[in-house]
Parts: structure tokens; sequence; C-alpha cells
């Protein structure tokens, strides 16, 4: 609370930084010089909204202007005043991308850092500080920019921040503000971050300096909460995954000698009651991470709930496109459902090299997602989506959709009761073969079970792709001739197969007994991430949500996680029907060097 009212200060001293700079009477068109001295007027009489109306009036009419650059920089200065963040976000934003060469170029970055930081994001407002002081050529700019960063380096609870950071930063301003920011990490224990940073300027520190007070600061208790619906229908769900929690959790507390506390909160199964949690749990300074909660419902409301918090969320089961995308700091395991459907476009061009597909998809919104999903990204890398069919969730007679698709192929209508080819014979429609590069076919076991066999008795032909629902028994069971070799993508076929799955299994069956499934595994790895990240030296929660927010090719025991730009787990399994069975496709140990595709075995 202190450092904050300090910066707060800090602000308040700043909003008289450019008086000076921007005071002039500027030449240009009559009414133009007219208005601008009006908008100067307003702003000095604290009427920021007029101002803000005058500017942004200057900017649209006078677009062509000499001073442009003023009439954008002094309209963003009225919104930051009017406290409208996000508009002088932008406006500063635009400044910074337009006039580069300008005077108030530095000012522009320290008045967005303020309302970075005004608005919650205190990293990107430490950059911007950065930026600030870097170009600045004015001994008070750079005083204030060094001023803010400071406290607002001190106000956060961790900052990860690497040397480039520091790249515009003019040599010979460049290591005295490393040697500040160095000095708070070790203040708070930051030991390694502080190094790197002091490495970088060839600086050293002697390690009796991080004795006794400072070495006090050093953590070695952390509490993990475990969110999931310990009650109610979904309690063995939830049981299976705090499973694997226990067992990562007794591993972290014997490697590292941490004394790790694990607290359980039961959601009920209910997204409002999940949510309730997760905002508690992040305004509390006991709770260093999260796992959990288990549904798609649940997680996307603990994930908004998460807005502008710094408590790192590690999503361990739920499936939902765009969960993490509701907070800064949450993470999901399991790869999202639209990711089937890229991942089937990317397969069909660039492991079949398909030209043309046909998707028949069921109308249940996760496979509408996938169909969705497929024909975006099949069309981006070249594709044709020659026709979408939807059928109902209860729909189980599709003959009427694959006798379109034929006839649209072959361009005759199978409408008749039989067809008489160029050559005279006398052809049912079941009879008459019609081709296409692949077949997209999202849907649920029970209707993929009566599609598959009817694509084979009315001549379909092409290469099957498919989702999820193609790993049940029930469909695989059909045998060879029906299913077709399909290729399909699953985020929850477990492979159990590698070193460290067999030492994980092996100490689930010495507590538990039998055998771990997928959702022990996954809660397994989601509080071995967060153990990687304490081992690691990240002692706060923004420090731990940095650590994880760079993990890529780590193999866990429920498979390969490595996190995209949104916190999402990148990695969707492949998999291929054959003798009955669905085989994995990914090479093994393969280490994806471009998270938007994945290599595979034909």
């Amino acid at each position: 609370m202190k450092n904050f009212i300090y910066i707060l200060v800090v602000f308040l001293i700043a909003l008289t930084l450019t008086a000076n700079l921007t005071a002039e009477v500027i030449d240009d068109d009559p009414e133009a010089v007219s208005l601008y001295a009006k908008g100067k007027r307003l702003l000095k009489e604290e009427n920021y909204y007029n101002a803000s109306q005058i500017f942004q009036e200057l900017a649209g009419r006078f677009s062509n202007s000499k001073n442009i650059d003023l009439f954008v920089f002094n309209r963003a200065k009225a919104e930051l005043y009017l406290s409208e963040y996000n508009k002088a976000i932008a406006s500063f934003s635009y400044y910074i991308r337009k006039f580069n060469n300008k005077a108030s170029y530095p000012y522009a970055y320290y008045f967005r850092g303020n309302a970075y930081y005004l608005k919650g994001n205190i990293s990107q407002a430490i950059k911007d500080y950065i930026s600030a002081y870097g170009f600045s050529i004015n001994d008070k700019l750079s005083n204030q920019a060094k001023a803010s960063l400071e406290a607002s380096f001190k106000s956060a609870s961790s900052i990860n921040m690497g040397t480039n950071e520091f790249l515009t930063i003019p040599e010979n301003k460049r290591c005295d503000l490393i040697k500040i920011l160095a000095d708070i990490q070790l203040e708070r224990g930051e030991i390694s971050k502080a190094k790197n940073l002091l490495d970088y300027c060839n600086l050293t520190f002697d390690p009796s300096q991080i004795s006794g007070k400072t070495i006090d600061k050093f953590k070695n208790s952390y509490e993990i909460a475990v969110v999931l619906p310990f009650t109610g229908e979904l309690n063995n769900f939830a049981k299976n995954i705090f499973n694997g929690v226990v067992i990562a959790t007794e591993m972290l507390r014997k490697n590292s000698g941490k004394n790790i506390k694990l607290s359980t909160y039961d959601t009920k199964g209910d997204p409002i009651e999940a949510g309730r949690i997760i905002g508690e749990l992040s305004k509390s300074f006991e709770t260093d991470a999260c796992i959990g909660p288990l549904t798609s419902n649940e997680a996307s409301v603990s994930s908004a709930a998460l807005s502008c918090t710094s408590l790192p969320l590690i999503i361990p089961a739920a499936t939902q496109a765009g969960l993490t995308r509701l907070s800064e700091t949450s993470f999901q395991l399991s790869p999202n459902i639209e990711l089937e459907g890229i991942r089937m476009a990317e397969y069909a061009i660039k492991n079949i090299q398909a030209d043309s597909a046909v998707i028949i998809t069921s109308t249940s919104a996760e496979h509408l997602r996938m169909a969705r999903a497929f024909s975006d990204r099949f069309e981006q890398l070249g594709g044709n989506i020659v026709v979408i069919e939807y059928y109902r969730p209860r729909d189980n007679d599709f003959g009427k959709i694959i006798r379109d698709i034929k006839a649209l192929l072959i361009g005759f209508d199978l409408e008749d009761d039989y067809y008489i080819n160029p050559d005279g014979d006398t052809l049912i429609p079941e009879e008459i073969v019609a081709h296409i590069d692949c077949l997209f076919l999202p849907g649920s076991p029970k209707q993929l079970r009566q599609l598959a066999q009817q694509l084979h008795f009315y001549s379909l032909t092409g290469f099957y792709l498919g989702s999820d629902g193609w790993s049940d028994e029930s469909v695989m069971k059909l045998g060879d001739d029906i299913t077709k070799g399909i290729v399909f993508s699953s985020p929850f076929l477990s492979t159990g197969s590698g070193d460290k799955y067999f030492s994980f299994a092996a100490q689930y069956d010495s507590r538990y007994g039998g055998k771990p499934n997928r959702l022990t595994c996954l809660g397994y790895d989601a509080m071995k991430l967060i153990a990687m990240a304490i081992l690691d030296g990240n002692q706060s929660k923004e420090s731990i949500a940095g650590f994880i927010k760079n993990v890529t090719g780590f193999y866990g025991v429920s498979g390969l996680i490595s996190f995209g730009e949104h916190r999402e787990n990148m990695i969707m399994p492949l998999y291929k029907v054959e003798l009955e069975q669905a085989i994995p496709l990914v090479k093994p140990n393969a280490v994806p060097q471009d998270s938007s595709y994945i290599e595979i075995q034909n």
C-alpha cells in the first residue's frame, strides 16, 4: 500500500512534466491555432473532457497538419487525466508508432506507463518507464521515469525481466538503472534474477550481503489451492485429479525441503461457486497458486474472476476454447476442442496433400466449433471446402446427406431409384462411387457408428479425419473396412509411456492401488509445473506464473506440454485407427519447433 501511494504521488507530480514542452503557440491554419489554444486552456483548467474533444476535433479535421503530433499527444493526455486508461493507452500507442522523431516521444512512453500502472498492468508500465528513461534527453524526465520505475518495481510482487528490456537505454545510463533494480530484487531475496541483471553490467555482489535480514525473506512455505467438485456427481473426477496432485506434492516436499501445503476447496460443480472461490483466493496473501476447477463452465467463470490479479491458475481438464483469454495468469493443460479441427486441417494439407474436403458435422456446439476451426484452417492453408453438411444430435439416418454430397461431387441428381451411366450400365445410387480428398467427421460415438457404416454403404470415399468421438471402442470395433484407417485428434486418450509415466504409475499403485487414468496424470502435471517454478527459485505468484508461461516442450506424464501465446497447451495428440485400436501418430520425443503444426508419421 505504501508503494502504491508513493507512485500515485510520483504520477501527480508528473502531470506537469510536459507543460513547458507544449506551451508554445503553433504555426498553423488560423482556426487550428485558435482551437489548439482553447484546448490547452481547458487542460490547464482541468476541464479534461472538453479538452479531449477539442484535440479529437483537431486530429480529425487537420489530419495533414504539421502539428498533428501535438493534437494526438494532448488528446492522449486529456484521456489519461479523465481516467480513460484504455483510450489513453491506444492514443499514446498511436503516437509512439507514428511520431518517433518528435520531442514528446519519450514522454509518450512515460505517460502510457502511467496509464498501464493505474489500470493495474504493472509489468507493461515498467517496460514503458524503461523506454521513457532510455529515450529521454531531459534530466527531469529521466529522473521522473527512474523514480516511477523504482516505485512500481517495489510495488510489484515480482517482475520477470530479461536484459533485452534495457537495450533501448544508452550504455552510459543503462547500468545505473540496472543496479537500482537489482538491489530491489536482492532485498526481496530474488538472488538469481538480481545476479542475471548484475552480470549484464559485469557487476557482482558479496554473498554476505544476502544474509541476516534479507535471508529472512527467503520463502520456504507455499500454499497451493486445489479447487474441484469434491462433492456431487463429479466427485470421482475431482478425486482422480487430486490423487495426482498429492503424489507430485510429496515428491516436491522430498526434493526441495519446502513446506508445501495443499488446501482443498469444494466447487460442488457450480460455476458461480467456483468463481467466488477463485476470486477470494486471488486476494489471499497465503495462496501461491491454484489447480482447478474441473469443467469448462467452472473454468470460464474462474478465469474471469482472476482479471487484473497475479494468482496462477492451472486448469487441468477443461477443453473449451478461449478460457485462458479471460485472465493473464490462467493456463490450460488439455488442448482445447477447436485445436482438434485445426490439427486435422493441418494434417490434411501437409500429410495427405489434400486439396479439397467435405465436412459432415453434428450441430452440437463443440462439434460446430471443431468444424469451423477445420474449415478456417484448411482454407487458410490453400484447401477448398466443397460442402459442409449438418445433422442433428439425435439423427441416425444420413442417407439423404450422403446422396446430396455424391450428387454434388459427380454432377448428377441421385434422387431417382437407379442411374444409367454413359456406358449404358444401370446402377442404383449406392453403387455409384464418389470420391473426395478427405472428409472431416466430428461427432459423438453413437452417431459416428451409424455415419461410418452408411458412408461405406453409399460408396462415398476419401481419407477420413475425425475428432475424439472416434476413439470410442464401439466405433473402432466396426472394423478397418468401415473405419478406413481414420486419423483423429483427441486430448483425452492417455498413452501411458516413458520413464516419467512408469515412475509415476508405480508410485500411484503403491499409494492408491491400480493404474492412474488421464485425469490423475493431468493433476500430477499441473502440480509438477508449479513445482518446477518453485525449484527454479520463483517465490511470488507473478514469478511462478511467468515461469509457467514460458514452458515449451515439457514431457509430463499426461503427454507433451507447450504453452502458446494465450497459455493454452498447443500439443494435440493424433491417432490412427488400425486393427481396431487407436495408434498414436506423434513421433516419440518429437518437440515441435513450430507450435502451429506437429510433425506426424503417416
